[in-house]
């Protein structure tokens, strides 16, 4: 794991205070009452360094995936900053974002659904190209989508093949190599071998560690697989309905959690020890995730909490602490 200090590096991206609320409308609404806001990511402050992997975890519907895609502008943020290499690009126009593109390239869940069926696999690693380099000669385009075919374990003369031929890891890496053709700097994961199989999985995370590697890439890598995540990231932020509730080096959050959601989460990945898996408590949440369209006041794991006190209801925490490990919780001093 990188363990460079912090000051050391670039920092690439910065969030400050995102949020990402939705309108919705409930099916027993009149027309002349308001609609409802669904807030899917509340508040979410980080940043993320060159080179480093940032790992994000939480339940389904905890703002993972909405986050990643209000970092790229494919989803609109409702307020804060999204801050690359500076600049805040939720103000700027179109042209600034497609410019931020070529450096923020996003690889998605499904494998075969990310692909155009009716394109062949050097068409799809070659949009990009000719996208944002369309004085590039064929010749330029087939050589460099070749070798990056190489890179990522798919034989070149694959090329004219289509996706629908390709197995699930196969096709997650024509997806990997068209999100790396431009030479990113940042490779957003959205769950990337939540639909493989375990052993493709890691294959495919021994693949994503080797071109960050060779490349020099940062990555976000979302996942439900604890186990995954702790294996790739050098730091971990863990979501709770929208709001980030811890955040620290993987060693810290993952042998050390301060926060009661992530030790419930952390008491449930297995041990590969038969013996300590047999004996270990399993912290059970009670209760069901609220809505997001109606969270809870002052903290919002409250409801679910075995440690809340009446304080909870009354005062939303923040994320504090350091580099290492920042904990937004009432009763607990990270420090």
């Amino acid at each position: 794991m990188n363990d460079i200090a912090p000051q050391d590096r670039k920092v690439l991206l910065e969030l400050t205070d995102l949020r990402v609320h939705f309108d919705v409308k409930e099916s027993k609404q009149w027309f002349w009452q308001p609609n409802k806001s669904l807030k899917a990511v509340d508040g979410v402050s980080l940043r993320l360094y060159e080179g480093e992997t940032l790992g994000v975890v939480g339940e389904s519907g905890c703002g993972k995936s909405t986050l990643a895609r209000a970092i790229i502008g494919l989803v609109k943020a409702k307020s804060g900053r999204v801050t690359w290499l500076g600049r805040d690009l939720l103000g700027q126009d179109e042209k600034a974002w497609r410019e931020a593109r070529s450096d923020i390239q996003m690889i998605f869940q499904d494998p075969l659904a990310s692909l155009n069926p009716r394109m062949t696999v050097g068409d799809i690693i070659a949009e990009p190209l000719r996208t944002y380099y369309p004085k590039m000669t064929k010749q330029e385009i087939s050589e460099k989508v070749r070798a990056m075919m190489m890179k990522v374990g798919l034989l070149p003369n694959l090329i004219n093949r289509y996706p629908h031929e390709f197995s699930g890891g196969q096709c997650q890496r024509i997806g990997i190599a068209r999100a790396l053709i431009l030479e990113p700097k940042l490779v957003i994961c959205d769950e990337p071998v939540s639909a493989l199989d375990v052993s493709i999985q890691a294959q495919v995370v021994n693949l994503l560690q080797k071109l960050q590697r060779e490349m020099g890439l940062s990555l976000i890598f979302i996942a439900h697989d604890l186990a995954v995540v702790k294996h790739i990231s050098d730091r971990v932020l863990v979501m709770y309905l929208g709001h980030a509730v811890e955040l620290g080096t993987y060693d810290h959050v993952y042998h050390q959690p301060l926060h009661p959601y992530t030790q419930a989460l952390m008491s449930a990945v297995p041990i590969p020890d038969p013996d300590k898996e047999r004996v270990k408590e399993i912290q059970l949440l009670e209760g069901d995730l609220p809505s997001p369209i109606n969270p809870p006041t002052g903290c919002v794991f409250r409801t679910r909490c075995p440690q809340a006190v009446a304080e909870c209801a009354q005062t939303r925490p923040v994320l504090e602490g350091s580099f290492r490990h920042a904990v937004s919780c009432l009763k607990i001093d990270p420090l």
